[in-house]
C-alpha cells in the first residue's frame, strides 16, 4: 500500500468518525467497560489524532480519541481501529459504516486483532516513532528489556478480565497493557516497575520491557502520555482473588456432610476446622504478607532518584491525609442519608446510625498522629492493593498493576504516603471475599457465616504476621516505634477503604452496601 492510499484511508476513517458518525462513536465508548466518563453528560467526541499501525499491511491504527462533557472538561482515551467488513448485525466491534467507498466497509475496534498489538510491540523493539495530525507515538525498549524485544511475536491474546485498561498476552512470554485514558506526565505503573526493575533486587512483580508514550499539545502539557506498557509474563493461575473464592467454596463445602448441612461445633471446633482445611492456604498468605513488606521495603531502599527518595512523614502531611479522609466521609454520609427508607433498611442501617458513624469515624482518624510522632518515612506504594492485584503463581504471588486509581490524578497517584495504605486494602479485600462467596451460595447458614469469620480472622491474623516479620517495628524507615501503633494506623486505612467502598456500592451495587457498612461498624467499634 502507497503512501497515498494510506492517508486516504486514514482520512476516509477521520471523516466516517465525524459528522453523524460522532453519535455512533460516543453510544461506543459509552459502551465500553475501560471508558470513565459513564453517567457523565458528554457534550462532544471527535478524533483528535491517527497514527498509522498497518505498516503497508492491513488497515489499522491507533486514535486519540477527544471527550468533552458539560461544563468544559475533556478526556483523551486510546481506541485501536481498523477497517474490515462488518461480521454479522450482532458486531459489537463495528462503529461506523464508510458510506462513501465499497459497500460493507466499516471502520471497528481494532483490540481483538494480533496484528495491533504486534505492532506496539514492534515499536517498541525497534524504537520506532510514528508522526500524527498533532502528536508523536514513540516506543522504546529499558535496558533490561532489550533481549526479550529482540524475539518476534507469533500470536496475541487479548484478556477480557479487564476495566480501565486492555491487555494481551504475546507468546506467553510478555504482556502489554494498553492505558485506555490518556494522562499528560509520567505513568506510576511504568515509573515503579522500571524503578523496581533497574534498582532493586525485589523480584515478586513483572519486569518492565518497554513503554509506548504520545507526546502532544492535544494534551496541553510538557510531559508525554503513557500509552502502552510492556511486562515480562508471569505463568499464573489466577489472581489472589479467584485463588480466595475457591478456597473459600472449598472450606464451606469440605465443612459439611453431603446433604450441605453443616456438621462442624463452634468455638475451639470452628477455629480447629479452619486450621485443618486452611492450614496451608494461611501460610500462603503469610507469604503474601511477606512479600508485600519486602517490596515496601525495595520502594524505600534508595535515595535517588528523588521520586523514590524516602521523606519523614510531618504533621501537615497528617493533616493534609485527615482532610482527604474526613471530606470523602463527610460525602459519603450525606449520600447515607440521601437514601430512601427502604434502600436503607435493606442495607440494615438504622435512621440514626449514620451520625454516631461520622463522629466515631471522626475520632479514629486521629490515630494517624502516631505517624508524625514516630517521624516514620512516607514512599510510593502500590495505591490500589487488593485480591485482584497479585497473581498466584505455583510457589507464591507476584504484585501487578501499579498504577494506582484510575480515576485519581496522576500527580496524587504518584504521591509519597505511609504503605500502611497498602496493608489496609488488602485486609478489606480479604473482608470482601468471605462476604462473595456467601453471596454465591443458594443457602447461608448462622454458621456458615461464623465459619466465614473465623476464616477472615486467620488470614488476617497470617498476612499481618508475615508482614510485621519482614517491616519489623522500628527498623524499617517506614515502620512506627511499635506494631500496636502500626495496627491502629492500619486500622484508619481499612477504615477509610471502606467508606470509599460504601459510596462506590451506593452507586454501583446497592444490594452489596451492606458489606462496606459492616465493615465500618467493626472497624469503628474495635479497640
Amino acid at each position: 500500500m502507497g503512501q497515498a492510499e494510506q492517508q486516504a484511508w486514514i482520512q476516509q476513517t477521520l471523516v466516517a468518525l465525524g459528522g453523524q458518525g460522532r453519535r455512533l462513536l460516543t453510544e461506543f465508548l459509552q459502551r465500553q467497560r475501560w471508558f470513565g466518563g459513564k453517567g457523565k453528560p458528554l457534550t462532544d467526541v471527535r478524533i483528535a489524532d491517527a497514527f498509522d499501525l498497518s505498516h503497508g499491511v492491513g488497515r489499522r491504527l491507533l486514535a486519540m480519541a477527544s471527550v468533552e462533557y458539560r461544563g468544559g472538561a475533556e478526556e483523551q482515551y486510546v481506541m485501536p481501529l481498523t477497517i474490515r467488513p462488518r461480521m454479522g448485525q450482532d458486531d459489537g466491534r463495528a462503529i461506523v459504516e464508510l458510506t462513501d467507498v465499497s459497500a460493507n466497509e466499516w471502520v471497528c475496534d481494532a483490540t481483538g486483532d494480533s496484528e495491533t498489538w504486534m505492532s506496539l510491540y514492534e515499536m517498541m523493539a525497534q524504537g520506532r516513532e510514528l508522526a500524527g495530525q498533532l502528536g508523536c507515538l514513540s516506543g522504546r525498549a529499558v535496558p533490561q528489556g532489550r533481549e526479550e524485544l529482540a524475539k518476534p511475536v507469533r500470536e496475541a491474546k487479548v484478556l477480557s478480565a479487564e476495566q480501565s485498561n486492555t491487555s494481551a498476552i504475546l507468546d506467553r512470554r510478555a504482556i502489554v497493557k494498553l492505558i485506555r485514558k490518556l494522562d499528560a506526565g509520567i505513568h506510576p505503573d511504568s515509573e515503579v516497575l522500571e524503578f523496581l526493575t533497574t534498582h532493586t533486587t525485589c523480584r515478586d512483580v513483572p519486569a518492565l520491557l518497554g513503554i509506548v508514550t504520545y507526546d502532544s499539545d492535544v494534551t496541553d502539557e510538557t510531559q508525554p502520555a503513557t500509552v502502552a506498557v510492556l511486562q515480562r509474563f508471569v505463568p499464573n493461575v489466577g489472581d489472589g482473588w479467584s485463588y480466595t473464592l475457591a478456597h473459600l467454596g472449598k472450606l464451606l463445602d469440605e465443612s459439611g456432610d453431603e446433604s450441605g448441612k453443616v456438621v462442624i461445633g463452634r468455638g475451639d471446633n470452628l477455629s480447629n476446622t479452619v486450621a485443618a482445611i486452611s492450614g496451608p492456604f494461611l501460610a500462603q498468605f503469610r507469604r503474601l504478607g511477606e512479600i508485600t513488606a519486602g517490596l515496601h521495603m525495595a520502594l524505600a531502599s534508595r535515595p535517588e532518584p528523588e521520586a523514590f527518595r524516602p521523606e519523614p512523614i510531618t504533621l501537615r502531611d497528617v493533616d493534609q491525609w485527615k482532610m482527604g479522609m474526613t471530606k470523602q466521609l463527610t460525602e459519603v454520609c450525606h449520600d447515607l442519608r440521601a437514601l430512601q427508607p427502604e434502600q436503607q433498611s435493606a442495607a440494615g442501617l438504622m435512621s440514626d446510625e449514620v451520625t454516631e458513624l461520622e463522629t466515631a469515624c471522626r475520632d479514629r482518624f486521629d490515630d494517624l498522629r502516631f505517624l508524625a510522632q514516630a517521624r516514620a518515612a512516607k514512599i510510593r506504594h502500590h495505591g490500589d492493593y487488593h485480591l485482584g492485584q497479585v497473581l498466584k503463581t505455583t510457589d507464591g504471588f507476584v504484585v501487578i498493576d501499579f498504577e494506582g486509581e484510575p480515576a485519581r490524578p496522576l500527580e496524587e497517584r504518584r504521591a509519597k504516603v505511609c504503605p500502611l495504605k497498602d496493608v489496609g486494602g488488602m485486609l478489606r479485600s480479604f473482608n470482601y471475599a468471605t462476604h462473595a462467596v456467601l453471596k454465591q451460595r443458594p443457602k447461608v447458614s448462622s454458621t456458615d457465616v461464623e465459619l466465614m469469620t473465623e476464616w477472615e480472622g486467620g488470614v488476617r491474623a497470617s498476612f499481618l504476621d508475615g508482614y510485621c516479620s519482614v517491616a519489623r517495628p522500628g527498623e524499617a524507615v517506614f515502620s512506627l516505634a511499635t506494631w500496636e501503633e502500626a495496627l491502629q494506623v492500619i486500622r484508619v486505612y481499612e477504615l477509610d477503604k471502606a467508606l470509599y467502598e460504601l459510596r462506590y456500592e451506593m452507586r454501583n451495587r446497592p444490594d452489596w452496601l451492606s458489606i462496606p457498612l459492616q465493615g465500618v461498624r467493626r472497624l469503628v467499634q474495635s479497640v
